[in-house]
């Protein structure tokens, strides 16, 4: 029976529908016929044969006495012979007895059957006449109503509730819950629907928290940082005040002092633009497109080997992109936004010349994660002989713009903003200590192709 029922919730809604129908109308036309034939067979027993006359006889016997007897008899049944012409009282037969000759034969119809039954009979003779026409009408609302009540219960009531259940979640706005509903009809394909909704929603809800996260730590970053220079600023202030009240400050310190809020108020604006720059990162829009890979890196390390060369660097680039099982060449179709990938990678490579000693090394390649789920990166790795990245900075994990250099002309929101734009790609940001075999630091960002 269960396997039955896992069949029917399987069916479309179209299908199920018309099955349920079919099944209320034959059990309805069954249960109809049945009632209206056993209402028909007891007005049958309550009422006589409508087809009975009574048989009237009439002679005289030999003592000249006029003798009558009456029997009930079937209109249509064959001949029989009638009792009093073979016995008598006496266990002689009447015709014996009496004159034959006078022998008068009469039938009379017995009239309206129902005239003969009793008032109780009559009531319930009337009752059945009624049910033969309300049977089949009374069954019929029974068979929609049970129809309906069946399709709902099987079909439609625990998707429902399914459903409803999540949009109370969602409401609430708790999205750890899963809408599981094992059909094939059009409400499993819904609660899919809803399902793969509530996936791309949380999805969506947990980027916004990171990213409003991010934003937050950002704000607190830039006010611990701002605090520095205001403090200074605030010092030196104090200072000049007290210094020209006295009249102790000479014209060269005062020169030293200048260039010292001068140097002050140019870290003051290169934050406040470093954060601007970053807030229009995040509102920057993607325009992915096919492209070759081959192409785009050999320009790019063109570009880097320029850069390099100024820094008096030597590049190493490393292309993997080709076939794992064959090792032979190929042209690798990505799609990315160039600009933006460009954008990440020179960020990183500028952070990786600030700090090597004699060798940075970049290397290409293409990495699967989650095959079946189709997931592949373009993976640019840029790594240096430097001194490597913080240890406070690597145990921030995604918490990149946390940690601003102190070199002058840098804020040190370059990971921060490659960090982003590695997250609107699909992607991410990884940094480490040792990569590709020199001892400084390694930025690896993944680009979802």
């Amino acid at each position: 029976m269960e396997k039955l029922m896992k069949k029917y919730r399987d069916l479309s809604f179209r299908r199920a529908f018309a099955l349920t129908v079919l099944a209320a109308f034959a059990a309805v036309t069954f249960l109809s016929a049945a009632g209206i034939w056993g209402c028909v067979a007891l007005r049958n027993y309550l009422v006589p044969d409508p087809n009975a006359i009574m048989l009237k006889t009439e002679y005289q016997n030999e003592n000249g006495r006029t003798c009558s007897m009456e029997y009930r008899v079937t209109l249509g049944e064959e001949a029989f012979q009638l009792p009093w012409l073979t016995e008598a009282e006496d266990g002689k037969p009447v015709s014996e007895l009496a004159d034959i000759s006078s022998l008068k034969v009469s039938a009379v119809k017995i009239g309206k059957s129902i005239d003969l039954i009793g008032p109780r009979r009559r009531l319930a003779y009337q009752c059945l006449g009624v049910l033969t026409i309300l049977l089949p009408v009374l069954f019929s609302v029974a068979g929609i109503l049970i129809c309906g009540f069946f399709f709902y219960r099987h079909k439609m009531k625990k998707p429902l509730a399914l459903l409803n259940r999540a949009m109370e979640n969602i409401t609430s706005e708790n999205l750890d819950f899963s809408l599981q509903y094992e059909s094939r009809d059009e409400m499993g394909q819904l609660c899919g629907s809803f399902e793969k909704m509530r996936g791309v929603l949380s999805e969506n809800y947990r980027t916004l928290w990171n990213m409003a996260q991010e934003r937050r730590l950002l704000q607190a970053s830039v006010a611990h940082d701002l605090r520095n220079p205001i403090a200074i600023l605030a010092g030196y202030a104090e200072y000049l005040q007290i210094g020209l009240k006295k009249g102790t400050l000479s014209g060269e310190r005062l020169l030293t002092i200048a260039e010292r809020l001068e140097d002050t108020v140019s870290r003051l604006s290169q934050y406040t633009e470093s954060v601007r720059y970053l807030n229009r990162m995040e509102d920057v829009e993607l325009r992915p497109a096919a492209v070759n890979a081959l192409e785009f890196v050999r320009k790019m390390t063109e570009d880097f080997e320029i850069l390099a060369k100024e820094a008096g660097l030597r590049l190493e680039a490393v292309c993997r992109l080709q076939e794992k099982d064959t090792g032979t060449p190929c042209e690798p179709t990505v799609t990315m936004d160039c600009d933006v990938v460009y954008r990440i990678a020179e960020n990183l490579m500028n952070n990786a010349l600030r700090f090597a000693k004699q060798t940075v090394r970049i290397v290409f390649d293409l990495e699967e994660e989650s095959p079946a789920a189709g997931n592949r990166f373009f993976t640019v790795e840029i790594c240096d002989d430097g001194p490597g990245f913080p240890e406070e900075l690597l145990g921030r994990r995604n918490d990149f713009f946390a940690h601003i250099s102190k070199e002058k002309g840098h804020s040190g929101l370059g990971l921060a903003i490659a960090d982003i734009l590695c997250k609107k790609h699909g992607g991410r940001l990884e940094l480490a200590n040792g990569g590709q075999g020199l001892s400084g630091g390694a930025a690896k960002l993944f680009i979802k192709s």
